[in-house]
């Protein structure tokens, strides 16, 4: 495992405007009714990568009537704090790194 290769899940995103944003797929969270991502922007230098913080944006996977899917904020504060706290100690685990909630 010394040599292993890291290949991020990207996903592109389009935004109001058309322009295409490239995201890393850091976690993923299924719960019975819903699945919830969580993403960062992508860097594709190494070095941008370690020296960034970047910020980590938990987005909801929602459905249209056509299949297709799309990301959307979450809108209940309960719900982003329940699914936040999941998916940031997912995070934290996978990356062996820590992120320290603000104060409120």
């Amino acid at each position: 495992m010394e040599n292993e290769i890291y290949e991020p899940d990207i996903i592109s995103v389009n935004d109001e405007d058309g322009n295409e944003l490239l995201f890393e797929l850091l976690e993923r969270y299924e719960s019975d009714e819903d699945v919830y991502v969580a993403i960062t922007e992508y860097r594709e230098d190494d070095e941008d990568i370690v020296e960034g913080d970047f910020e980590v944006i938990v987005l909801k996977v929602v459905e249209d009537e056509n299949g297709d899917e799309y990301l959307e904020e979450i809108q209940d504060d309960m719900e982003y704090e329940q699914v936040s706290d999941i998916l940031m100690a997912k995070v934290e685990e996978k990356y062996e790194v820590e992120y320290f909630e603000p104060e409120q």
